[in-house]
């Protein structure tokens, strides 16, 4: 793809075709042996294996082929997230075993997809190595991006540090998560919880709750935890309960959904449309790896075997869609068309922008609209008879006949 000049994921700002069209990005399929070369910059993705945990094939992989290539002295940058003592692990098995002089270091990437062409110059940049040259001639290299730079003298410090600022992220938003399901159970808005307790209170900057999918915060979480079982005799609690707070959301979610549709379909057809499949919306990303959304349908086919699903995304393609096992459709209203169940996925702006009593009106005459991320909790206006708004953590906001009198109030979005 990329040398056909197509990026694998949507990045605000990403100028890949005039990189490869000058000449400063080449692509190859695998490393040259080139003795011009003096840095190797590894960033290649960490998968998830089948418990959602790391796999470190890609990763080792690279680091056997740069073993083989590289000349004595060389600097080995890693950026991928890896579990704490990865870095040291791979020079002494792989980059060095064969008795070269490389120098290693830990330089993690932590923007935010969507972001990240803005963030690589505006954040910090951590660096960590096995020695103070490695650690020297790593900023050096990072320098010409930012002049904020952070040295940790090891590796494991520069590893953990990455991990911990998505697994805090990852804690926070699932407090907001469970606090969302209280307020459900005790009968209040979330929406309004979270104004009363932010308003002119910096100390209660409660994100908005709402399911965190994708490839990054669930995986590192986990590999933080992990550090506990490899270095310590103990396991940690608060972070294996984070990632069972997290599985309920979207549990909770279908079964809110179903106990409300079940007596809408005809035909014993359920007509289900799902507005964004990507894993986020705020920043924008084309990415539905490990997405909610498509959790979240998966688990509501279950509940609604014929069932049939028309979704709807501004950047997920739609062959991506179709591979989902859904109906891509160019617009909203085309998703919405005839739908007893309709599902705002995800918090991008075009959803948070639409006019819901007018997109309703295009739904079935009688249908549950599930607004996953509270979007319209508070600005809903006036819905057609037969139609049922749903938020979570606001419960039944918005049923037939009624309108919302609250104007919009500013609130978190996570990402």
């Amino acid at each position: 793809m990329l040398r056909q000049k197509t990026p694998h994921v949507h990045e605000e700002g990403l100028q890949l075709e005039e990189a490869v069209d000058s000449g400063r990005l080449r692509v190859f399929n695998s490393i040259p042996r080139d003795a011009a070369i003096d840095t190797y910059v590894v960033c290649v993705g960490t998968n998830v294996d089948a418990e959602g945990g790391p796999d470190l094939t890609q990763v080792e992989s690279v680091a056997r082929e740069i073993s083989e290539v590289a000349n004595d002295g060389a600097l080995v940058v890693l950026r991928s997230t890896v579990p704490v003592g990865t870095s040291r692990r791979l020079r002494d098995r792989c980059l060095t075993a064969g008795g070269k002089n490389l120098d290693i270091a830990f330089c993690p990437e932590r923007t935010v997809q969507g972001l990240a062409v803005h963030e690589l110059r505006s954040l910090p940049q951590i660096v960590g190595g096995d020695s103070s040259r490695a650690r020297a001639r790593a900023a050096r290299l990072f320098h010409d991006l930012t002049d904020r730079i952070v040295e940790v003298e090891e590796l494991e410090t520069a590893e953990m540090a990455k991990l911990a600022c998505n697994a805090f992220r990852y804690t926070v938003f699932a407090f907001a998560n469970e606090l969302a399901l209280l307020c459900e159970s005790v009968g209040v808005s979330m929406s309004e919880t979270l104004r009363a307790a932010s308003s002119g209170y910096e100390r209660g900057a409660i994100p908005q709750p709402g399911p965190a999918g994708g490839s990054c915060l669930p995986k590192d979480a986990k590999m933080l935890a992990g550090a506990f079982g490899d270095f310590t005799s103990s396991v940690s609690p608060l972070l294996d309960s984070v990632s069972r707070v997290h599985d309920t959301v979207t549990s909770r979610v279908s079964e809110v959904i179903f106990a409300h549709g079940r007596e809408l379909t005809t035909a014993g057809r359920t007509e289900i449309a799902l507005l964004g499949v990507a894993f986020k919306g705020n920043p924008p990303t084309d990415d539905a790896r490990m997405s909610p959304s498509v959790d979240l349908i998966e688990q509501l086919r279950e509940r609604f075997p014929q069932a049939r699903v028309r979704s709807h995304d501004p950047l997920v393609g739609g062959e991506r869609q179709s591979d989902l096992g859904f109906e891509p459709c160019s617009s909203i209203e085309e998703a919405v068309s005839g739908a007893h169940i309709v599902v705002i996925g995800t918090n991008h702006k075009d959803y948070a922008d639409l006019s819901l009593p007018d997109v309703v009106r295009y739904a079935d005459t009688r249908c549950v609209v599930y607004d996953v991320w509270a979007l319209h909790a508070q600005k809903s206006g006036q819905l057609p008879q037969g139609t049922t708004y749903l938020a979570f953590g606001e419960g039944q906001l918005l049923a037939a006949g009624q309108s919302e009198a609250h104007d919009v109030q500013d609130r978190w979005h996570t990402n």
